[in-house]
């Protein structure tokens, strides 16, 4: 005797195969460049991020280093000529001309950020520790105002 097979025996077949879900098969031409397309702007997309990334940690290094440097002279300079320029005043002699106010305005500002940075115990910007900052801004201020009682007796 011969099996009976049912007459939807191919329906059973049918329901239980499964379709590939990956975008790319079965797909068109114009589907593939699209996607091909995408990920070619993924890519430099994560490329410009990168170099983006490593532009602004050297740009920012450069600044951190450039700091480093300068700060302390520039926080001599300024307590120089926040002392000195007004004492230049009072005695009525020549003070760099028109710049003057411009140069002593911008020293004490400069001043001013210094001290209320020690005032409020911030961190230096150099790689010292926050005693020894603050010693050597008084020290600076101790020897702008030698430079500037020379300045005026000479």
């Amino acid at each position: 005797m011969r099996p009976q097979w049912p007459s939807n025996a191919a329906c059973y077949y049918c329901d239980g195969m499964l379709r590939p879900s990956n975008s790319l098969l079965g797909s068109s031409r114009a589907a593939r460049r699209a996607s091909v397309r995408a990920e070619r702007l993924k890519a430099l997309g994560h490329a410009a991020r990168g170099v983006r990334a490593m532009v602004n940690a050297l740009v920012g290094g450069a600044l951190q280093l450039a700091l480093l440097w300068t700060l302390p002279f520039l926080y001599l300079a300024a307590a120089y000529l926040a002392l000195d320029l007004p004492a230049r005043w009072l005695w009525h002699r020549p003070a760099f001309g028109g710049w003057g106010v411009v140069l002593f305005s911008a020293a004490l500002t400069l001043c001013l950020v210094g001290i209320a940075r020690a005032i409020q115990h911030a961190e230096p910007v150099a790689p010292v520790r926050p005693k020894f900052a603050r010693a050597m801004l008084g020290l600076s201020w101790v020897a702008a105002l030698l430079l500037t009682i020379g300045d005026l007796a000479s």
